[in-house]
């Protein structure tokens, strides 16, 4: 148990976002097991409604989504080589935006190389150095014209549409089929899931 929390409040290496020259989902699952998933409150809420507080732990002070006896989220499920998401057009917020932090103030006090102008609007973009789906250099075109500013607008919108920031893994038995429904829990237009 000692493990588990000390994964859990280890410090973060984030870098700017210029440090990369690409980055992509490779589905190896290492975001959903070495890490609590935080939610906010009203997902919290929308997901124990769905799901029943058996879906959710507390990790120190943070509401999150449960994770089974090998640390790994118990929404997760194994295909071939990858691991993928069961709950993938409900899933937090925090695993849309992973390995991607989007701040609005710079952090520890500078900018160089995170800053980054999203329609006239100046963000902070980080990203997570443990993330295997990291590409280091100079920034590609891909990353500065869609990958980046997909991030920024699921940060700014807290849902929608993911190309760019998600796996893009052919299945041919997938997870049960899921549809999209705008949550009545809540005040807003967070997408949750309900089988079909």
């Amino acid at each position: 148990m000692k493990s588990y929390f000390s994964k859990c409040a280890r410090i973060k290496m984030l870098v700017p976002w210029s440090y990369l020259k690409s980055w992509s989902c490779l589905a190896c699952g290492h975001c959903c097991k070495d890490y609590a998933i935080p939610l906010a409150e009203h997902e919290w809420l929308c997901f124990r409604d769905l799901f029943g507080s058996m879906a959710l732990e507390q990790v120190l002070d943070k509401k999150c989504l449960r994770r089974g006896p090998d640390g790994r989220c118990i929404f997760q499920y194994k295909l071939g080589n990858h691991w993928l998401c069961g709950i993938q057009s409900a899933k937090p917020l925090a695993c849309r935006l992973f390995p991607f932090k989007v701040c609005f103030q710079p952090l520890f006090g500078k900018d160089e190389g995170a800053s980054f102008k999203y329609f006239g609007k100046k963000v902070f973009v980080y990203a997570d150095a443990d993330c295997r789906g990291i590409e280091w250099g100079n920034p590609g075109t891909e990353l500065v014209r869609k990958i980046i500013p997909e991030f920024i607008r699921l940060k700014l919108d807290g849902y929608g549409e993911q190309f760019y920031s998600t796996a893009h893994i052919q299945t041919q038995n997938p997870m049960p089929p899921v549809r999209s429904i705008f949550s009545a829990c809540t005040k807003t237009l967070l997408p949750l899931a309900v089988i079909a």
